[in-house]
């Protein structure tokens, strides 16, 4: 879904809503921000909005980042401003945020060129975090740099702030969620279908596309795929066995915990996706699991979740 094109949304209006947005810690005011950010998005462009808000271009399980190291956009800022590295990176130190450092050097300069939409910035952003091989740094510095050149200075701190990962708009996936129900399921109590879809995808712009096309009749449509991991139950951690027998009701069944890693496992015919607890794909690091899976997992589609253990194979 954010294939689609659509050039009428101004990059601008993201940053403003963003700086407004950064300047309270009320959940509820972020809350109406967002909703009022939402209502004025196309269509075609909520999923990738959704996306940025978060602070990425892709859901986690995709594994794509834009990963611009610090020292690479202080040399994008340069590039885009015109100062030396230096003194972009003695202002850095000053500031301790490269994006108020941009925002304050192109303040002092000439009017930008041209107006940006969210598809540009987004584009630009997919570019720097798809380079590779030979020349992928200046790739990516020039990606960055084209677009800095293009902004305003507000933009142009939120646009540093995304390629190096540091948003730090505070923003939660249960507020965008509770700013997706308000404006396109008829309120806040419709959070949880919202959450419940989230759930089983891990995929807010895909849940944000969803709700915005077809509604909550959409959203409760929508089920566990293979290939897309489900966000794990995590369990909340109590002081003492008083207390988590207190929380159970006074019984239990407790079982020796085997210290490894979580894993979920999907099978799709001969295709296996390893997914880490935090949803990354970790497919690579475990080869030997995978093959066991194509071997013992009868079924052609599967999702099994458990935990790998490392075992000497000589003392067991």
């Amino acid at each position: 879904m954010t294939n689609v094109r659509s050039a009428n949304m101004k990059y601008q209006l993201l940053a403003d809503a963003y700086a407004k947005i950064e300047a309270t810690t009320s959940r509820l005011t972020i809350t109406r921000l967002l909703a009022d950010l939402f209502r004025q998005t196309p269509k075609p462009i909520i999923a990738r909005l959704t996306y940025l808000t978060q602070g990425k271009l892709y859901p986690d399980f995709e594994g794509i980042e834009i990963g611009v190291a610090e020292k690479m956009a202080v040399r994008a800022v340069a590039q885009a401003t015109g100062e030396s590295q230096e003194v972009v990176a003695r202002q850095l130190t000053h500031a301790g945020d490269l994006g108020s450092v941009v925002q304050a050097l192109l303040g002092k300069g000439k009017t930008r060129r041209s107006v940006l939409t969210v598809d540009e910035v987004y584009d630009g952003l997919d570019r720097a975090a798809r380079a590779s091989g030979e020349g992928a740094q200046t790739s990516r510095i020039a990606a960055i740099a084209g677009l800095l050149g293009r902004a305003t200075p507000a933009e142009a701190k939120y646009i540093v702030r995304m390629a190096t990962g540091k948003l730090r708009l505070g923003v939660g996936d249960m507020t965008i969620l509770d700013a997706l129900a308000e404006v396109f399921a008829g309120g806040k109590q419709a959070r949880k279908e919202l959450e419940r879809a989230y759930n089983l995808t891990s995929d807010l712009g895909y849940v944000a596309a969803v709700v915005t096309e077809g509604g909550l009749e959409k959203i409760r449509k929508i089920h566990v795929v293979v290939g897309k991991p489900i966000r794990p139950m995590l369990a909340e951690r109590l002081g003492d066995p008083g207390e988590i027998l207190a929380k159970l009701g006074g019984r239990c069944i407790a079982e020796y915990k085997y210290d490894g890693e979580r894993l979920q496992i999907h099978k799709k015919g001969k295709e296996v996706e390893i997914f880490s607890r935090r949803l990354e794909k970790i497919t690579d690091q475990y080869p030997d699991v995978a093959d066991l899976a194509r071997r013992y997992l009868k079924a052609t589609d599967a999702i099994v979740e458990g935990e790998v253990v490392a075992v000497d194979s000589e003392t067991g």
